[in-house]
């Protein structure tokens, strides 16, 4: 007997979701030959319409980890700004980022003219449109300071132990180091 589309619920796809979890630790184990059908061992509904709103569940389900994840390295990226701190087999790295926003992106364009196809691609490449200042005799920091404003943000990188840097690497398990202070 198949479910329906409406008894399929979100808690459908969670259970299959973590029940593939539970097994996940497989892939890690280099003891064992694991493929996917050892880490996914799950039944799935035979009709089509109850297998296609599952798979739109589980999607749901990706998508809502991807928030959280990203909602959690913003977390970090906040509460270590300008710090480091050492974790067992990671280290986490608290650093700020600079990138340029343009006012008006018509005006940039404007201002590159017929240059602007080496400087696209999608975005403005920030060291194109210096190049083109510099090409045309124009000071490339005047420039970018009258038509990109820059944007501050934090970042937080999460780094495996042993590609931190040495001075990282020998803190204990826990210690915070300040790096350097953020000024905005």
């Amino acid at each position: 007997m198949t479910e329906s589309p409406n008894d399929l619920s979100i808690d459908d796809a969670l259970y299959r979701v973590s029940q593939t979890s539970k097994n996940i630790h497989l892939l890690y184990d280099e003891d064992l030959e694991t493929n996917d059908e050892d880490i996914v061992d799950l039944e799935f509904p035979e009709d089509i319409v109850d297998f296609m709103t599952l798979q739109e569940k589980v999607a749901d389900v990706a998508r809502a980890v991807k928030l959280v994840q990203k909602k959690m390295k913003d977390e970090l990226a906040y509460r270590y700004q300008g710090k480091a701190v050492r974790l067992p087999n990671k280290v986490i790295v608290g650093k700020p980022s600079k990138s340029y926003k343009p006012y008006d992106k018509d005006r940039v364009l404007e201002y590159l003219g017929d240059d602007w196809k080496e400087v696209v691609r999608p975005e403005f490449r920030i060291t194109g449109v210096k190049a083109v200042a510099k090409q045309r005799g124009d000071d490339p920091n005047v420039i970018m300071e009258s038509l990109f404003e820059t944007v501050l943000t934090n970042e937080v990188s999460i780094l495996p132990e042993m590609k931190a840097p040495k001075y990282l690497q020998n803190l204990e398990i826990g210690e915070v180091k300040e790096l350097w202070k953020i000024q905005y």
